[in-house]
């Protein structure tokens, strides 16, 4: 009965532990259900956004790349990213990020590191390369993520090249606007493509009108060619200083001195421009300058007196040797001192020309030139330069030798030589201030002619070496302005040559001048020269000094003018009223009425009458350069500079005068 009792409650307990089982099943059948149910339900929405991140990820008007972190393997990248950089997908998934962008300071792993340690990274800016090797700006910002199983970076990329183009124009703007100095950007053609305010102020031209010009419409056509080698410097990627003349509205020129660079404008190549206004500089310059060689003609007055005296002697005995000659009735030997006279007054007028010319500001510009005796001038130079290294008072310490080579011929102005040799030669003595040796020599190669003046001085010392042709530079204090070797290498470049410099400290300096060799012009004496066709000529001279028209009066009165002479303006002024002239000469300074207002009383009396012009010659001893203009203005027709020899004033006329001869010859 026992066991049978017990085996109903084991039942019984069997029964409920089963009933346990069942529920408990059934709670994990429920929870099976609602797991299996959300699982589908999450990955339904991992689907989603997955498939939205791809749509994001495929139609981004900006770029994504994908990288992996160890390796910078570009691991996926949008369209937009094939297209903007301009390689194919393959390409790109081949390639590591370190190929796509310009490496700067900030490397490309520790922008890695960075964004490893934040989990992002901030925008930042980068320099991309695309395959056309163009480099294009961007802003770049990123995030930390898994992708095929690999932890890696998700870069978005936003280009800014346009906008950075804009902020680039308007801080051009900006020092367009803030500058003092006229700005301008014009593109290879010269055509002006943008111009500050101070550049409409300065050419006086308004911005509209001057935006429809080229940099050649105000450039000098005699400076043309400059433009041309500047602008293939500028396209070689060289930033160029140089000075050109600008012609402005008023049609006065004015020298400036640019920097110029080619940029990029509006997408298009271009050069930008700075320009300096040099009229006050280049005005102190010429006063130094002038300064400069006033003063050197005043240490070297005692050299001049010296020339004078010695041809004052040769033309006092030969004229009293030409009265002695005379009087005995030797008529060849007369006519011999006299020619001696001559020569020594030819070479007294070169002399004051000479040194007129040297303390004279040169253009920069060549409007006449000659054909010259290089040896003769460097035997002036070193004839006027002798008081400064053969002071008969003192014990002699310098020795200059010229080592001769014949007549070697050279084109262009003289008196600029001259001033070259003149300024070499007292530097060269200057170097030397306890005594030396300078040395002049002149040689013939390939062409060219090879000055060389060389000193036995302290030398150049190399910082001072590299800046010796700079304008105001001198290592002398106040005791010279730093212009004269400045000055000397311009005069040379103009004369299409070229100026180098040796030196060696403590031993010394060489100059060498290498000028293109000219050839020797037809040399004929003044009484074989080919005579104009000879008609009878009325000549008038106006002059307040009765000794020239004396002179005039008796050399002229054995040829085939007639020679007609006034001592006031208004006589002379009465004779062309009474009489009928082939041409006159009227002195610059009368004492009544000036050379400038004859010539234009002239002018009007010829056109109130309906005559030709009369050709009228101003004749002056003044160093002063007149204005063509007003020249012109006045009815001058040619300046005789003082003095001149007689034949040659004889000719001067006849063939001034041809022209309105053969007008009334025709009437």
């Amino acid at each position: 009965m026992n066991g049978t009792n017990n085996n109903l409650d084991r039942i019984k307990e069997l029964e409920e532990l089963l009933e346990v089982s069942e529920r408990k099943s059934d709670i994990l059948t429920n929870l099976l259900k609602e797991a299996s149910a959300e699982f589908e339900q999450t990955l339904k929405q991992i689907k989603i956004s997955e498939s939205n991140f791809r749509a994001i990820f495929e139609n981004a008007p900006e770029s994504i790349y994908i990288v992996d972190i160890d390796s910078r393997q570009i691991m996926d990248c949008n369209p937009f990213t094939v297209e903007w950089l301009g390689y194919s997908r393959p390409e790109l998934l081949s390639m590591k990020v370190d190929d796509i962008l310009e490496q700067d300071a900030r490397s490309i792993p520790e922008n890695i590191r960075k964004a490893v340690d934040d989990g992002i990274v901030h925008i930042e800016e980068r320099r991309f390369i695309k395959k056309d090797g163009r480099v294009v700006d961007a802003e770049v910002t990123g995030t930390l993520a898994r992708f095929q199983h690999k932890q890696c970076f998700v870069a978005l990329v936003r280009d800014v090249t346009q906008r950075k183009q804009v902020e680039a124009l308007s801080r051009y703007k900006e020092l367009f606007k803030s500058v003092s100095d006229p700005v301008f950007i014009n593109d290879q053609k010269g055509r002006f493509l943008e111009v500050n305010d101070v550049a409409c102020e300065c050419f006086g031209y308004p911005r509209d009108k001057l935006l429809q010009m080229t940099v050649k419409d105000l450039t000098q056509p005699a400076q043309l060619g400059i433009l041309s080698d500047i602008g293939e410097q500028i396209q070689q990627g060289q930033t160029v200083q140089f000075e050109l003349d600008l012609v402005i509205k008023r049609g006065v020129a004015i020298p400036f001195e640019f920097h110029a660079r080619k940029v990029q404008f509006k997408g298009q190549p271009a050069v930008l421009s700075v320009a300096r206004n040099l009229s006050v500089r280049k005005k102190m310059e010429e006063a130094l300058i002038k300064t400069e060689r006033l003063s050197a003609v005043g240490e070297m007055a005692s050299g001049v007196a010296h020339n004078f005296n010695n041809l004052l002697q040769m033309i006092m005995g030969g004229a009293e040797a030409a009265l002695t000659k005379l009087d005995a009735g030797k008529i060849r030997e007369s006519r011999e001192a006299i020619n001696n006279i001559l020569n020594a007054s030819r070479r007294g007028a070169d002399v004051v020309r000479r040194i007129k010319d040297f303390t004279l500001v040169k253009t920069e510009q060549m409007d006449e030139t000659h054909i010259f005796d290089l040896d003769a001038l460097i035997k002036e130079a070193v004839e006027l330069t002798e008081t400064l290294w053969k002071a008969p008072s003192v014990p002699r310490k310098y020795r200059v030798n010229y080592i001769k080579s014949g007549k070697l011929f050279v084109q262009g102005q003289p008196s600029e030589i001259y001033e070259v040799l003149v300024n070499l030669i007292k530097n060269g003595l200057e170097a030397m201030p306890h005594g030396g040796f300078l040395t002049i020599s002149v040689a013939r190669q390939d062409g060219h002619i090879h000055l060389t003046v060389s000193d036995s001085g302290h030398g150049i010392s190399e910082p001072h070496f590299q800046r010796i042709f700079e304008p105001f530079f001198t290592t002398k204090g106040s005791k010279s302005s730093g212009l004269g070797l400045s000055s000397c290498y311009g005069i040379v470049k103009k004369h299409r040559g070229e100026m180098h410099v040796k030196s060696i400290p403590g031993q010394g300096t060489s100059f060498t001048i290498i000028l293109p060799l000219a050839k020797q012009p037809d040399v004929q004496e003044r009484q074989h020269q080919a005579p104009i066709e000879r008609h009878k000529l009325n000549f008038l001279v106006i002059d307040d000094e009765i000794n020239i028209l004396k002179m005039m009066e008796m050399f002229f009165e054995d040829t085939e003018v007639g020679l007609a002479t006034a001592l006031t303006a208004e006589a002379g002024l009465q004779a062309i009223y009474q009489g009928d002239f082939d041409a006159i000469l009227c002195d610059l300074s009368m004492d009544d009425i000036n050379g400038l207002e004859v010539g234009k009383e002239v002018m009007a009396y010829c056109q109130k009458n309906g005559k030709p012009k009369i050709p009228f010659l101003l004749y002056t001893g003044l160093e002063k350069e007149l204005d063509p203009k007003k020249l012109s203005d006045f009815g001058i027709d040619r300046v005789v500079k003082k003095p001149i020899p007689c034949e040659d004033l004889l000719r001067l006329i006849q063939k001034i005068s041809a022209t309105n001869v053969q007008a009334k010859r025709a009437g």
